[in-house]
C-alpha cells in the first residue's frame, strides 16, 4: 500500500521531467556542432564565410518555424507540435551523420533551427503547464534551465564526445540522436497539458510593435540584439579564436566549454531576474551586459583566456537578466491580444542578431586577421548594449 502511494506521489513529476528533458535535448542539439566547426574547416577546406554561413542557417530555421507554428500549439496541443520538433531534431542529426560536404550541413542546421523554433514557444508553455500543482513556480525555473542550460551544455557535450570518439564528426551526433530518441519516448508517455480546439485553425504568427509598447521594446530589442550578437560570436567565431589565437587547436572540451559558458551564465541570470526589483531589472541587466561585453572586448584584444572568460561570465549574467526582463516588460505592456505578436518580434530580433552580424565577420575575415575583426565585433556589441542602457534609463526618468 505504501509503495502504491509513493508511486502516485511521484506521478505528477513525470510529465514535467519529460517536458524539461525534451526541451533540454532540442536546445542542446543547436550547439553540439559548435566545437566541431574547426574540424569541418580543416576536413573540407571551408573558408570562414562558409563556416559562419553553416552556423547562421540555424537562425533561418528558427525564425521560419517560430513565425509559422508559433500559435499552433494552442490549437492542436503542445505534444503534437513538440513531437514534430523532436522529429526534425532527429532528421537534423541524420543529416549531420551523413554529411560529406556543404549541402547536407546546411540542411542539418536549417532543420536544427526549425526544431528549436517550434520548441521556443510550445515547450516554454508546456513545461510550465506540466509542473506539479504543488510546485507551480518550478515550471518557470525548469523552462529556463532546460532552454539556456541546453544551449550551454550542448557545446560541452559535443566537445567531450569529440575528444574521446574515434570519429569526432559522427559520434557527437549519434550521442545526441540517442538523447532525442529517449526524449521522444518520455514525451510520448506524458499527457497533453491543455485542452485542444475542436476546429483548429493553423495560422502563422504575425509580427507587431504597437506604439503602447515601443518605449520598452526599442531598448529591450537593442539589448537583445547586442547580447545575441555575442552569443552568435561565441557559437561561430570563438572556436576559431581559441584554436588559432589562444593555442587550443584540437582541445574540443576547452572550446566547447568556453563557447557554452555564456548560455550557462545566462541561465543563472534569468533565475536571478525574479529576485530583482521590477523597475531595476532592465537597467541592471543592460548595465551588467555592457560591462561584460566590454570585458570580452578587452580579453580579445589582450589575447587573454582568463580576461575573456571573466567577460563571458559577466556578459552571460547580464544577458539573462536583460533578456528575460525585456520579455517580461513587453508582455506586461503589450495591448490585449497582441502580446504574442510583440513577443515574436522580440525573438525575431534576437535570432537575426545571432546570424547576420557573424556573416559579416566571416566575410571580413577574408581580408582582416581574426584578432582585430573579433575585437571590432565585440566593441560594436558593447556600443549597442550601452545605447540600450542609456535609452532605458531615459525612459525611466
Amino acid at each position: 500500500m505504501a509503495a502504491t502511494s509513493t508511486r502516485a506521489d511521484r506521478a505528477p513529476w513525470f510529465p514535467f521531467i519529460a517536458g524539461c528533458f525534451a526541451f533540454f535535448t532540442v536546445m542542446a542539439g543547436a550547439t553540439v556542432p559548435t566545437p566541431l566547426y574547426p574540424i569541418y574547416a580543416d576536413t573540407y577546406g571551408f573558408s570562414p564565410i562558409i563556416i559562419t554561413a553553416i552556423f547562421a542557417m540555424y537562425s533561418a530555421g528558427v525564425i521560419g518555424a517560430l513565425l509559422l507554428t508559433g500559435p499552433w500549439s494552442d490549437q492542436i496541443g503542445r505534444k503534437p507540435l513538440l513531437l514534430g520538433g523532436l522529429a526534425l531534431a532527429f532528421a537534423s542529426g541524420i543529416c549531420f551523420v551523413a554529411a560529406q560536404g556543404l549541402p547536407l550541413l546546411l540542411a542539418a542546421r536549417f532543420l536544427q533551427g526549425a526544431s528549436v523554433g517550434i520548441f521556443t514557444s510550445a515547450a516554454t508553455l508546456a513545461v510550465k503547464e506540466m509542473a506539479p500543482e504543488s510546485h507551480p513556480r518550478i515550471g518557470a525555473i525548469g523552462s529556463t534551465v532546460a532552454n539556456m542550460g541546453g544551449l550551454g551544455m550542448g557545446s560541452v557535450i559535443g566537445g567531450a564526445v569529440a575528444a574521446v570518439a574515434p570519429d569526432p564528426l559522427i559520434f557527437p551526433y549519434l550521442f545526441h540522436l540517442g538523447m532525442v530518441v529517449l526524449a521522444t519516448g518520455l514525451l510520448w508517455r506524458a499527457p497533453e497539458p491543455i485542452q485542444t480546439a475542436e476546429n483548429p485553425k493553423l495560422r502563422p504568427q504575425g509580427l507587431a510593435v504597437p506604439s503602447e509598447v515601443r518605449g520598452f521594446f526599442v531598448p529591450a530589442a537593442i539589448s537583445a540584439f547586442a547580447g545575441f550578437m555575442i552569443c552568435g560570436f561565441m557559437g561561430s567565431i570563438t572556436p576559431s579564436y581559441l584554436g588559432q589565437v589562444l593555442g587550443f587547436q584540437g582541445d574540443h572540451v576547452a572550446i566547447g566549454t568556453v563557447a557554452g559558458l555564456i548560455f550557462l551564465m545566462s541561465c543563472f541570470g534569468q533565475i536571478a531576474e525574479d529576485r530583482l526589483p521590477e523597475k531595476m531589472v532592465l537597467p541592471i541587466g543592460m548595465g551588467v551586459l555592457t560591462l561584460g561585453i566590454a570585458g570580452i572586448t578587452v580579453g580579445l584584444a589582450m589575447v587573454s583566456l582568463w580576461a575573456l572568460c571573466a567577460g563571458i561570465v559577466v556578459a552571460g549574467l547580464g544577458h539573462g537578466v536583460a533578456f528575460k526582463g525585456g520579455l517580461s516588460a513587453i508582455g506586461r505592456n503589450s495591448p490585449e491580444g497582441q502580446a504574442s505578436a510583440v513577443t515574436a518580434s522580440y525573438f525575431t530580433v534576437a535570432y537575426v542578431a545571432i546570424s547576420i552580424p557573424v556573416l559579416v565577420v566571416g566575410a571580413l575575415r577574408m581580408v582582416i586577421d581574426l584578432t582585430p575583426v573579433s575585437v571590432m565585433y565585440a566593441a560594436a556589441s558593447t556600443i549597442l548594449a550601452a545605447l540600450a542602457f542609456v535609452l532605458i534609463r531615459r525612459r525611466q526618468q
